[in-house]
C-alpha cells in the first residue's frame, strides 16, 4: 500500500505539491484562529451547588441542607465524587463527573433534582457559575480621585461595572473583593418603643408590608384604560422613615419616631488592599469552561474601556493590573525561542553532515509541515494549542523518516559521476524511495505506538498529558506522510539532473574505527550479549 502511494506522487507529483501548500496554509489560518492555551486546564467537569440559609447554625444547615441534597445527588447519572462544606448560615456542594461528561448536561441534570427537593423556608439554593479553577483571565481596581468614598464606589461596581463585564461573551462570572457593601440600618430605640407602646414585630411587619409594590386591575373611561398600581417600595432613608407602622390616640406613629434610618456598610468579612492604598476594591473575571481566553479578555478589555469612556462617573476608573496574556505571551515566547533553537540546531546538524543546503533544506521543511499539519487535526477534533505540548515535540523523532529518505535518495543520485536526465532522475528518486519506505513507515509507526498508552491517562494525569500526546501523534503522522510522498517528489524539483553526494570528513575519519569495534563485539557476542543483559538488567 506504501509502494502504491509513493507511485502515485510520482504520477501526480503537482497534486501531491499543491496538497501539502493547503495543509500548510490552512494549518496558518488554524493557529491564528485556535485557542491557545498556556497551560492546559486540568480540572474535571463539576457542579457546585451552593445553598444560602441565613442566621442558622452550621449543624442545623447541614442536617436541614447539605445532607438532604447529598442524598437527592446520589444517584445522578456520571458523578464520580460528592464533596460538602458547610458554615454558618452557607452549604457548598461539589460534585464531579466522570471524564467526557458534557459540562451543562450535568447541570441540567442536577437542576433536575434540585427542582424536586422541599427545602426550609428561607433557604435559596442555585448552582455556581460553570467555571473551572484556571478559569480567571484578568484582575482589576476600581480606583477613584478622592471625590467617592469606597461605599460608593462598591454601590458602583455591583450595579454599573458588574452587570456589564457579565454581558460579555464568554464571561462566567465577576467576584468583588473589598469595599463597602451599602445597606439601609433601622436602629430601634427600645425606649421610644416602651414609650409608644409599640413591639418589635410592630416595627418588622410594618416595615416588611409596605416595601411593596401591587399592581391591581385597569379603570376603563371611553375608549381610554387607566392602570390602576400601588407603589409601596422604598427607595431611600427618608421613605424608610415614613413607614406608618401604628395609630396612638388618634397620633400616626412612624417609624423615625421609635428608631434611627442610617446608612452603614455591612460588617466585613475581609479587606483588599494594592501598594500603599490599604481599602480599595478588586474585581476578578472568570470564563467559562471551554471558552477561548484570548478572544474572551480582548472583550473584557474592550468592556472596561468602554466602561471608562461612557459609564463610569468623573473621578472613577478601572485600572487593570493583571490579564492572562502576561502568562500566554510570557510562555509563547519561551516555546517559541525553544522551537526557534531546536529547529537551527537540526538544521546546523543536517547541513554538516549531508553536505548540501538544498538536501538539508528539503528535510528541515519537515518540522513546519509536521507542526502545521497536527493544528489542522487539533482544530478538527476540537483541542486547543498547548503551548506545553508544542513545545514538548522532539524534532530530531520528526525529521527522522525525512533524513532517511533524503539520504537514500542522495546516495543512489551519488553513485552516478555525472548529471543525468531529469526522466532517470525521476526513476532513481522512485527506486530510492522504495527501497527505504518500509524501514521509514514502520520506524515511525513504532514511535507512534509508544505515545498511544498516554491516550489511556484518564483524571488529572489524562487531562495534563493526553493533549500533549495527541499532538505529538498528529505531528508524526504529518512527518510520515511528508517524508513518504513530498520528499521524494520535491526532491525530483530541487534534483532535476542529479546530485553529487558528498562524504563528510568526520564521518570517513570514524567509519575504520566504528567498523572494527562491532566487528570486535560481534566476534565475541556470547559475551557481550550477557554483560549487557546484566547490566541492564541492574
Amino acid at each position: 500500500m506504501v509502494a502504491a502511494s509513493i507511485r502515485w506522487a510520482f504520477r501526480f507529483r503537482w497534486v501531491v505539491l499543491l496538497s501539502a501548500v493547503l495543509i500548510a496554509a490552512l494549518g496558518a489560518w488554524v493557529f491564528r484562529n485556535m485557542k491557545i492555551e498556556a497551560y492546559p486546564d486540568i480540572s474535571s467537569v463539576s457542579v457546585t451547588i451552593v445553598t444560602q440559609f441565613p442566621g442558622r447554625a452550621p449543624e442545623e444547615v447541614e442536617r436541614q441542607i447539605t445532607v438532604p441534597i447529598e442524598l437527592a445527588m446520589a444517584n445522578c447519572p456520571q458523578v464520580e465524587t460528592i464533596r460538602s462544606r458547610t458554615i454558618f448560615g452557607l452549604s457548598v456542594i461539589q460534585m464531579t463527573f466522570e471524564d467526557g461528561t458534557e459540562g451543562y448536561w450535568a447541570r441540567q441534570r442536577v437542576q433536575e433534582r434540585l427542582t424536586g427537593l422541599d427545602l426550609p423556608k428561607g433557604a435559596s439554593t442555585g448552582l455556581g457559575p460553570y467555571t473551572s479553577s484556571a478559569g480567571e483571565v484578568c484582575r482589576y481596581e476600581v480606583r477613584s480621585d478622592g471625590t467617592r468614598s469606597i461605599m460608593e464606589m462598591r454601590t458602583l461596581h455591583d450595579w454599573v461595572v458588574i452587570p456589564r463585564l457579565l454581558r460579555v461573551p464568554g464571561v462566567g462570572d465577576v467576584a468583588n473583593f473589598g469595599g463597602d457593601a451599602k445597606q439601609f440600618v433601622i436602629s430601634i430605640q427600645p425606649r421610644n418603643l416602651q414609650r409608644f407602646g409599640i413591639s418589635f414585630t410592630d416595627v418588622v411587619d410594618a416595615v416588611r408590608s409596605n416595601n411593596t409594590t401591587s399592581g391591581g386591575s385597569y379603570i376603563t373611561r371611553g375608549s381610554m384604560a387607566f392602570v390602576v398600581r400601588g407603589r409601596g417600595a422604598v427607595k431611600n432613608d427618608k421613605e424608610i422613615g415614613d413607614i406608618f407602622v401604628k395609630s396612638i390616640g388618634g397620633t400616626p406613629i412612624y417609624v423615625r419616631d421609635v428608631a434611627d434610618v442610617i446608612i452603614e456598610p455591612k460588617i466585613p468579612t475581609g479587606f483588599f488592599g494594592k501598594d500603599d492604598r490599604d481599602h480599595t476594591i478588586e474585581g476578578l473575571v472568570v470564563i467559562r469552561k471551554g471558552e477561548n481566553p484570548s478572544v474572551v479578555l480582548d472583550k473584557v478589555k474592550e468592556a472596561i474601556n468602554d466602561l471608562n469612556e461612557n459609564e463610569l462617573p468623573e473621578g472613577v476608573r478601572l485600572e487593570l493590573f493583571y490579564d492572562r496574556s502576561m502568562l500566554i505571551t510570557t510562555t509563547f515566547e519561551t516555546v517559541a525561542h525553544s522551537v526557534g533553537v531546536g529547529i537551527g540546531l537540526v538544521v546546523l546538524v543536517l547541513l554538516f553532515f549531508l553536505g548540501s543546503p538544498r538536501l538539508a533544506g528539503l528535510v528541515a521543511i519537515t518540522i513546519p509541515f509536521s507542526l502545521l499539519f497536527a493544528l489542522v487535526f487539533m482544530y478538527a477534533t476540537n483541542i486547543p494549542i498547548g503551548l506545553l505540548s508544542i513545545g514538548a515535540i522532539d524534532f530530531g523523532i520528526i525529521v527522522d523518516g525525512a533524513v532517511i529518505m533524503a539520504e537514500n535518495i542522495a546516495r543512489r543520485l551519488g553513485h552516478f559521476h555525472k548529471f543525468v536526465s531529469p526522466k532517470e532522475t525521476r526513476r532513481i528518486i522512485l527506486e530510492a524511495a522504495l527501497e527505504v519506505q518500509r524501514p521509514v513507515f514502520f520506524a515511525v509507526l513504532m514511535i507512534i505506538f509508544v505515545h498511544l498508552p498516554l491516550l489511556t491517562l484518564v483524571r488529572i494525569e489524562g487531562l495534563l498529558f493526553r493533549p500533549m500526546a495527541i499532538t505529538i501523534v498528529f505531528a508524526l503522522i504529518g512527518c510520515l506522510l511528508f517524508a513518504l510522498l513530498a520528499v521524494p517528489v520535491l526532491a525530483t524539483y530541487l534534483f532535476p539532473r542529479g546530485l553529487t553526494e558528498w562524504e563528510n570528513p568526520l564521518l570517513r575519519i570514524s567509519r575504520p574505527i566504528y567498523t572494527g569495534i562491532v566487528g570486535l563485539l560481534m566476534s565475541g557476542r556470547w559475551i557481550v550479549a550477557p554483560v549487557v543483559f546484566v547490566v541492564l538488567g541492574g
